[in-house]
């Protein structure tokens, strides 16, 4: 069943911006940039003797994926805390409630990797939702369930927003189901006081566009086409974007991707590596044959028509030699060091317009691309990426514990017999505390416990159970330590050397 007009895209409907240009520029080519391959880069050409337009794909580094997951797993660590507070004092209820739908979500796990997407496509978005047990009525009490959603900036258009607070948008979401492809569309928006989300379907045979409007029950027949929500003052997702000036589409919300200012350094670092590899295959020996050897041409003996050599066998190549018939060997000197100098000088390069610190990534001919282990100080480029990230980031997370708790008091839900919507009644406060991100190698770590303790400013058990001072005992590990060391100390004093005289301690 069709239903009115047939629609490409979400952006030929009433209510969405025009952001087709930024999304067919900006956030559609970095999603295949950090899937590995991208057509118009990856595709070339690769003309044979007998077939001139004959293409073959590129040699890839997928460095893209590999700075995304880098940087991901320096600003998110699954230790991360979450806190919430009533009047400066930790909630254990608020927080047990919070930290159990977290848990129940993935969060702690999906984080990383949805930070990862967000950097790679310029920013994401978490939509907090309750579902359940459906009935005529809606939810059935007693079955609510608060969920997380994940959103890549391909699944998020924001339809209005306030100095890049997006308060309104569209969150797109397909699947296949009998041979056509079914996209929902869902809206929320303001209204007054009231928060709306309004679901539409599309249909179509093509997955390449929007198609028509179909039946929302169809395909959801739990889902009402519009809900309106009372009682909530922010929206139930939080976006939020690399710390990087737009500088694609200035009027826009959205962010761009990390490595969005550096597309054509990504570019010759993929064609520099397939020069690279092929280097090995195209660099041995050549067998320059007459172009007549290549042809068909009929056997005497036989009859057969048959060609003496394989023209799409690269180790050849067809020349007209003037009347000369035997074949004739090449051999080209491998150009190993060049090709990785200018790997490695594309890789600063590409450090540089990302913001990590130089020398972050460098290519290896044993490892190929690897990753320094890297000492990350405070005055470290990397090190202020990743604050700025940790920056935008924050507040989405926050957004998105206070969504859950809203959640919670507006279905009524209750956490260990003690209802949720009682306890944030008299206001609370959320605070994230994410890892500093600044990393010391371990004797660097020991050599500042050991000038703190010479110079009075720290006690030894405070050195033996601070992790940053890379020993890291437990308060019981390092008593029975301080004793021991206490016990030796004793011996030495007492003991006498072969001279007669006592040991000094």
């Amino acid at each position: 069943m069709n239903i009115g007009k047939e629609y490409n895209d979400v952006f030929e409907l009433g209510g969405v911006p025009a952001f087709r240009e930024f999304y067919n520029v900006s956030i559609f080519p970095a999603k295949y940039v950090y899937k590995g391959y991208y057509t118009p880069w990856h595709l070339i050409s690769a003309p044979t003797v007998s077939n001139p337009r004959n293409q073959r794909k590129l040699f890839r580094t997928n460095i893209a994926k590999a700075i995304c997951a880098e940087l991901a797993g320096l600003i998110w660590d699954e230790q991360a805390e979450i806190h919430v507070s009533q009047n400066g004092t930790d909630n254990e209820t608020l927080h047990d409630f919070v930290i159990d739908v977290l848990k129940d979500n993935a969060f702690f796990e999906k984080m990383q990797e949805h930070i990862e997407q967000s950097t790679a496509l310029g920013g994401g978005s978490l939509k907090a939702y309750v579902t359940g047990e459906y009935s005529d009525n809606g939810i059935v009490k007693g079955t609510e369930r608060i969920c997380l959603d994940y959103c890549m900036a391909d699944q998020f258009v924001p339809t209005a927003w306030d100095n890049a607070k997006v308060d309104e948008a569209v969150f797109v979401s397909r699947k296949a189901k009998g041979g056509a492809y079914y996209t929902k569309l869902e809206w929320h928006e303001w209204n007054g006081n009231s928060y709306i989300i309004r679901n539409e379907l599309f249909r179509a045979d093509n997955q390449d566009i929007l198609g028509f409007r179909y039946p929302l029950n169809e395909i959801y027949p739990e889902l009402l086409p519009e809900v309106a929500i009372n009682g909530l003052g922010k929206s139930l997702f939080a976006y939020y974007r690399t710390p990087i000036a737009n500088n694609i589409d200035d009027n826009s919300p959205l962010g761009i991707s990390i490595y969005g200012n550096a597309m054509d350094t990504l570019h010759a670092l993929d064609i520099a590596f397939d020069s690279f590899v092929r280097e090995f295959r195209l660099g041995k020996k050549k067998i320059i044959v007459p172009a007549s050897a290549v042809s068909t041409v009929v056997d005497p003996a036989t009859g057969e028509i048959r060609r003496f050599f394989d023209p799409n066998d690269e180790a050849y190549e067809a020349l007209p030699l003037d009347g000369e018939v035997a074949p004739r060997e090449v051999v080209t000197e491998l150009r190993v060091e060049e090709h990785i100098s200018a790997m490695n000088a594309l890789l600063s390069v590409l450090c540089l317009q990302t913001g990590l610190s130089a020398g972050t990534f460098t290519f290896d001919i044993h490892s190929g691309i690897k990753t320094a282990t890297e000492v990350i100080s405070e005055d470290s480029k990397t090190y202020k990426t990743i604050r700025s990230f940790q920056n935008q980031i924050r507040p989405a997370i926050e957004r998105t514990v206070d969504n859950i708790l809203q959640l919670g008091a507006l279905y009524d839900l209750s956490y260990n017999g003690i209802s949720i919507a009682s306890l944030i009644g008299n206001g609370y406060e959320i605070s994230i505390v994410m890892e500093d991100a600044v990393l010391e190698d371990s004797q660097t770590k020991l050599s500042k416990g050991i000038l703190l303790l010479s110079n009075g400013l720290l006690s030894k058990k405070k050195m033996l159970t601070d992790p940053s001072f890379g020993i890291g005992l437990t308060e019981e590990e390092a008593d029975a330590e301080l004793q021991q060391i206490a016990n030796e100390r004793k011996v030495t004093a007492s003991a006498v050397d072969l001279f007669g005289l006592q040991t000094m301690e």
